[in-house]
């Protein structure tokens, strides 16, 4: 419990609040959409991205880099 805790705290606060609010709050995507502010496809983006890194880290322990290309 403790790893998921910590690993939480390393996601940007708008996935680590969008987790919290569907995934233990158990509100709807227009529910969390309506609290946070921003359009549904926003919250599902947001999901999806924060899932993915919780994801990542809970496995590696450390983040995925990625590089900018211009």
């Amino acid at each position: 419990m403790q790893d998921i805790l910590t690993t939480l705290d390393q996601l940007p606060e708008e996935q680590k609040s969008l987790l919290l609010l569907v995934g233990v709050e158990d509100l709807s995507y227009d529910d969390a959409a309506k609290v946070m502010g921003v359009p549904v496809g926003t919250v599902m983006s947001r999901l999806a991205r924060g899932r993915q890194k919780l994801r990542a880290l809970l496995e590696t322990g450390r983040t995925t880099l990625l590089r900018r290309v211009k």
